[in-house]
């Protein structure tokens, strides 16, 4: 009989996770290796490979944990007693540090996102990944009919697609713009995070613009700077900015 597995699978499982973050942490997201994994959780590369094939899996699981995190916070944005604008600009009011898993996420996050990445994982680790974007996807969604059953979105079921994909591609698209300009005016050596991007003022650009496009939509309440201020401090209280 053959002697029992030192560990479980769910104890090599974390074993693995946490050498594959030291390995990117003591290189980067493009040069860490596989025995180099092996090597920090002292595992055997069999047992390595039994729970990821290849590079591009190590990325896809940490990048699954990673959106399985900013998914819990986005809960807790949206369970605060707020009208449903205002959560909506919450969400890009947070602070990011209490959401970032890595210090690499936003590396980690441009990575995994594309078809290179995804055609060369592992038909698991993609679907996933896919799955964790999905419930988030349909949680939002969610959030937004409930407005529109409640009555508190007044045109109904009719806008929702359009503020779901408006408000998300705003958002997305100011962050990647963020790190695009912070990568060319810093040095390649230098970290590319800075503080002030992480927590978004009341006032900055972006909540001006996201402030905007949510008032166009047909709320029972639009949302005013002094509402923009007031989440501000809802999330504060909630340990989230």
């Amino acid at each position: 009989m053959a002697p029992a597995p030192r560990f479980s699978a769910e104890e090599q499982e974390r074993l693995i996770i946490g050498a594959a973050i030291k390995a990117i942490e003591e290189s980067s997201l493009l040069d860490f290796s596989m025995s180099a994994i092996a090597k920090l959780a002292g595992l055997s590369m069999g047992s390595v490979y039994k729970f990821v094939q290849c590079k591009e899996d190590v990325l896809i699981a940490l990048a699954t944990r990673m959106y399985q995190e900013r998914q819990s916070v986005f809960k807790k944005v949206l369970a605060l007693p707020l009208t449903t604008p205002e959560r909506i600009i919450a969400i890009s009011l947070l602070d990011f540090s209490k959401v970032q898993m890595y210090n690499f996420d936003n590396q980690l996050e441009s990575i995994v996102n594309t078809e290179a990445m995804m055609k060369r994982c592992s038909e698991r680790w993609l679907s996933l990944m896919i799955a964790c974007g999905k419930q988030c996807e349909t949680m939002f969604q969610q959030f937004l009919q409930n407005a529109a059953d409640s009555g508190e979105l007044t045109s109904g079921s009719r806008d929702i697609e359009e503020i779901n994909l408006g408000t998300w591609s705003l958002s997305v698209g100011y962050f990647q713009t963020v790190r695009l300009h912070q990568c060319w005016h810093n040095d390649l050596n230098e970290s590319i995070e800075d503080e002030n991007s992480l927590v978004l003022a009341a006032d900055n650009a972006h909540i001006r613009t996201m402030k905007r496009l949510v008032n166009t939509y047909d709320w029972q309440q639009k949302v005013s700077n002094d509402d923009i201020e007031k989440v501000c401090l809802h999330l504060a209280d909630a340990e989230l900015r």
